[in-house]
């Protein structure tokens, strides 16, 4: 393909053959696999990926359809979803017709700053329908406040997880260890295991959030009624924790918890068969500690107990 004067593309980049086997297009095919399988949509993880690795400034609708192969319609839906959830920008050329869109170099930032967005609207419906139910809609009522105050609280920790992100891309990325990486007492989440697969980072989870997921009040519980507990196992549990919270498969577990996902499946397996989650709900009642704790290891109990009547899977 040649200059193309109406999208400001200098060549095809989707489709140019580097080295081996490895295409632009496999790449952009692949990452759209990965988003569908993550629960997102083909279409707009093909998108994304286009964006990212063609060597232009911006790419209008018109080739992102052509060069994808799917209808204006498709790439309209596509793009919509994407400039709203904050992973893609509108560009404006001037004295040009039509649509065109690039993507930030970063584009992580923008994207939690788009979640950000999406979680305050939860947050606020769940709080407009309490305010409509009626005090004896009980379940209802019980839902929509696990709803609201799920909302809130991973919206608190997206501050943590920029603060992070800013001082990892910060320091040199010279391939050397990360410092502090053997666990002290208490901590939430540590170095990887040996059964964690080649090639998964081994960034452990940063303190503020593994607080957040598996607070101490709820690990002092949890720790005596595990089986042989030790360090590791605050960091199985953590994971097993983020799971259950956050809806993911098992094999969507992010790599900077330490812990790989098979490892995650067999504790939660485990831990289901020896009867751990009601035994732990029972330990943080009969404790008194922080109401947040106990409505938050209640909320994590329900979910282990829909996720084995799913069967658990992988």
């Amino acid at each position: 393909m040649g200059d193309d004067a109406d999208t400001g593309t200098a060549r095809n980049t989707q489709g140019r053959h580097d080295t081996g086997e490895w295409t632009r297009q496999s790449f952009v095919e692949e990452i759209g696999l990965v988003w569908e399988a993550a629960g997102s949509g083909r279409m707009d993880g093909r998108v994304v990926a286009y964006l990212l690795i063609t060597d232009v400034p911006y790419v209008s609708s018109a080739e992102l359809a052509r060069e994808l192969r799917v209808s204006a319609a498709s790439v309209s839906l596509a793009t919509r979803r994407l400039v709203e959830a904050g992973f893609i920008r509108r560009h404006a050329v001037p004295q040009k017709r039509g649509h065109y869109f690039r993507v930030d170099d970063d584009v992580w930032v923008s994207f939690l700053a788009g979640e950000r967005r999406h979680l305050d609207r939860q947050e606020q419906l769940a709080e407009e329908a309490l305010a409509r139910l009626g005090p004896d809609e009980e379940a209802p009522r019980r839902r929509l406040g696990y709803m609201r105050d799920y909302m809130r609280w991973v919206r608190g920790s997206h501050h943590d997880l920029l603060e992070q992100w800013k001082a990892y891309q910060a320091r040199p990325h010279d391939g050397t260890p990360e410092p502090g990486g053997a666990r002290g007492p208490g901590a939430a989440a540590g170095t990887v295991p040996a059964d964690t697969p080649p090639g998964r980072s081994s960034n452990v989870l940063g303190a503020a959030l593994a607080g957040r997921l598996l607070p101490d009040g709820l690990w002092e519980a949890a720790e005596p009624l595990l089986p042989g507990a030790h360090e590791d196992e605050r960091a199985a549990l953590t994971a097993v924790v983020h799971v259950l919270t956050s809806g993911c498969g098992w094999q969507q577990l992010p790599a900077h918890f330490g812990v790989s996902h098979s490892t995650a499946h067999r504790r939660f397996t485990a831990w289901t068969a020896d009867g751990f989650w009601q035994r732990w709900l029972t330990a943080v009642s009969a404790a008194h500690g922080d109401p947040a704790d106990l409505a938050w290891c209640k909320l994590v109990t329900d979910e282990a107990v829909i996720r084995r009547h799913r069967g658990g899977k992988v």
